[in-house]
């Protein structure tokens, strides 16, 4: 091969077999399958240290980047602090900034094309966004580029197009979350009493008084500790974020739901709503500034777009272009300012609490309560990661300049990190030594998990497989249509129980031999019923497989980064297509493969919890001994990400 087609590069994100293949062909989504291919996601994860703090540190120097006089991060002012740090961009979650893996995967092609010593890059496709950005990457690295455009969707509208839209969703959305609140029940504060005052702050999701059970207040996120810390004489004020799902699905539901906790559940303390804080006139108000800062968003945006043909690489513009619609002038714009209020005036109204506790995954309107807490004088204030910290989840992650930076807003961030076993925390340090304080205390939502071996799998044995359905509809088809292809490919005995997520059910079973039977419980609970679950590689359910002892394979498709908490842990196994998930199934049933999960490895769990206890200065005389432990809801104890 001629030193010209060694340094050839052919990026292609479409699967038509007419494009003319020449040099190394590299392809954006899914698994390399020929020889001289590359796939890029492969490619991103074997670098993934180097990516993800280039992204990050991308991130940090974007917030700092001066523009129309001001450094980015000191634009966007409202009456709380500046929206910025509570933008998507901050916030770093794929689930909100579709542009995230967008960037994390040019960051890699950059990568691979310096390190192969390219000369020329064709890219085939039909995203006029990742063209517009490669072209102005190729042209700083001195590299030929040329587009081979493909069929696809796509449009060439003005950016003042764009930017419209979005003013008028973002201001429906404003409309949208004042008016479906209305009905939520107004705070009905107690007189301030002797007793130390505990807020904690969270979703209203994940707890047992829906209108079918109504009984004792009990949540799956806090399991026994507010009942402990009520009988140490703490006073406990609950401070719900609305929104709706089976549970509640409209305000109305939610305040009968509130009553009938008040109600049954005295002990518990007073159960009140943010969004219930905002009045009318506080809207006006609110839609004001949000004029404003539409406004704001939309120049500051234009002079990035200007700014883009000198300096691609500082704002990656055209990809980010939607989003930073979304954030400064659309839905997720009117979510963080709506917050930053509510909150603002239910901490402003409440009684001064000594502690607060409240659920870390990174959301804004986390740091629009670390705002209001701090700026209102309240006590510590603690953010309590609940679940895993995954590697390619970046809302846990930053640039460690960000705690020297003079200018971060100290504001908007907790006094303490609660860490719940040390593989969170050596991950939560692992892109930056320095952070809050952390301190270690018992996972709450993992007190019901007691890890039992695999079950026994015989020689010629029938093989039973548990299937966890995703929370996404494509994701959980896509893995029904890899288990039923790898079923059929093992050769091997195989019964198929379907767990769905409850977010999403599955109604039918079409091309099955044998149908699968659906299946309901605590997926640690199925897991023993089974000698190997499959997961998506974005569900936590595949941990809590793993954590009652069951083996598990993880379907990533290499369509994106690996989400799964089980990445890089020893006893899973991973798969990215019906041959290699059908491979594993016929080991097993052989006895040539053993899977072991280890799942001591994870979380610190001690339903006496000696560590809350110290957290909070509690001994043992000061707490009755600790009840019966609340069952986690191993099925979806997240908050959806919206």
């Amino acid at each position: 091969m001629s030193s010209g087609l060694v340094n050839r590069v052919l990026l292609c994100d479409t699967v038509e077999d007419r494009i003319p293949r020449s040099g190394t062909v590299v392809l954006w989504d899914g698994p390399a399958r020929e020889a001289g291919s590359i796939s890029l996601t492969r490619y991103l994860d074997s670098r993934a240290d180097e990516i993800r703090r280039r992204y990050l540190a991308w991130v940090h120097d974007l917030g700092g980047r001066r523009l129309l006089g001001r450094p980015l991060h000191a634009h966007f002012a409202t009456r709380t602090g500046s929206l910025w740090a509570l933008s998507p961009f901050v916030e770093r979650s794929t689930w909100k900034q579709p542009s995230l893996e967008k960037i994390l995967k040019v960051l890699a092609f950059e990568m691979l094309l310096r390190e192969r010593g390219t000369t020329c890059v064709r890219y085939a496709g039909s995203d006029r966004a990742l063209n517009r950005t490669l072209r102005a990457l190729c042209r700083q690295l001195s590299v030929s580029y040329d587009w081979l455009r493909m069929p696809g969707p796509g449009s060439r509208r003005s950016f003042l197009a764009r930017a419209i839209p979005s003013i008028v969703r973002g201001l429906a959305a404003l409309g949208y979350l004042y008016v479906t609140r209305l009905r939520l029940p107004r705070a009905c504060e107690r007189e301030q009493t002797s007793a130390r005052r505990v807020l904690i702050c969270a979703p209203f999701f994940n707890h047992n008084a829906d209108e079918r059970r109504g009984s004792d207040f009990t949540s799956q996120y806090w399991a026994t500790l507010p009942r402990m810390l009520v009988e140490s004489g703490r006073e406990l004020c609950w401070l719900h974020l609305y929104y709706p799902h089976a549970q509640v699905p409209n305000a109305r539901a939610a305040a009968r739901t509130v009553q009938r906790i008040r109600e049954e559940s005295d002990w518990s303390g007073e159960h009140c709503f943010v969004e219930a804080y905002l009045t009318l006139a506080g809207m006006v108000a609110l839609a004001a500034r949000w004029c404003v800062i539409a406004v704001e968003g939309w120049l500051v945006g234009l002079a990035l777009s200007l700014r883009f043909a000198d300096a691609p690489r500082e704002s990656y513009w055209p990809l980010i272009r939607a989003d930073w619609a979304n954030a400064f002038h659309g839905p997720r714009a009117a979510v963080a300012i709506f917050y930053s209020a509510c909150f603002d005036r239910a901490l402003r109204s409440l009684a001064h609490c000594e502690e607060g506790i409240y659920l870390m995954e990174g959301q804004e309107w986390e740091r629009a309560l670390a705002r209001a807490w701090h700026s209102h004088a309240h006590g510590r204030l603690a953010a309590v990661a609940h679940s895993t910290i995954r590697f390619w989840d970046l809302r846990y992650h930053c640039d460690p300049r960000q705690y020297a930076d003079p200018c971060r807003e100290r504001d908007a961030e907790p006094d303490v990190v609660v860490m719940n076993g040390v593989v969170e925390r050596e991950m939560y340090l692992a892109t930056s030594a320095t952070r809050e304080e952390l301190v270690d205390c018992e996972a709450l939502r993992y007190l019901h998990v007691l890890a039992c071996p695999p079950r026994p799998l015989q020689r010629g044995e029938t093989v039973s497989l548990l299937v966890l359905g995703d929370f996404l509809p494509d994701s959980t088809r896509a893995l029904l249509e890899l288990v039923r292809a790898a079923v059929q490919r093992a050769a091997v005995r195989t019964t198929v129980m379907v767990k769905p997520h409850p977010n999403c059910p599955v109604a039918a079973f079409d091309g099955w031999s044998s149908a699968p039977v659906l299946v309901d419980g605590r997926v640690s609970e199925l897991a023993s019923r089974a000698h190997l679950a499959v997961a998506s590689n974005t569900t936590s359910a595949a941990l809590d497989a793993y954590l009652g002892g069951c083996r598990v394979a993880v379907f990533d498709n290499l369509r994106g980064v690996n989400f799964s908490p089980l990445r890089g842990v020893s006893g899973a196994a991973f798969v990215h297509d019906p041959a290699q998930l059908g491979e594993l199934i016929g080991d097993l049933a052989a006895g040539k493969r053993s899977l072991q999960p280890r799942a001591g490895e994870f979380f610190s769990i001690d339903p006496t919890l000696p560590r809350w206890r110290r957290y909070f200065g509690l001994t043992a005389l000061q707490c009755a001994p600790a009840r019966a432990c609340v069952s986690a809801c191993a099925d979806s104890a997240a908050s959806p990400r919206g």
